[in-house]
């Protein structure tokens, strides 16, 4: 008899074990998700605003270019 207690008591600390295990597991793929998301997020966001600093670069050559052909036709 005592021994069927022991053997329980060693199972459910066994699953106790396992669980917390397994919670901790989780909570880390968690921050991983969360802080690769925030690394994606800023990337995301660094390469717009490297597209919207190239957009209004060529929208500066051109418009300086149409400048001078105008000022050059005239």
């Amino acid at each position: 008899m005592l021994v069927l207690v022991l053997v329980v008591a060693l199972v459910l600390v066994l699953a106790l074990v396992l669980a917390l295990v397994l919670a901790l597991v989780l909570a880390l793929v968690l921050v991983l998700v969360l802080v690769l998301g925030l690394v994606l997020v800023l990337v995301l966001v660094l390469v717009l605003v490297l597209v919207l600093v190239l957009v209004l670069v060529l929208v500066l050559v051109l418009g300086l270019g149409l400048v001078r052909v105008l000022v050059l036709g005239l």
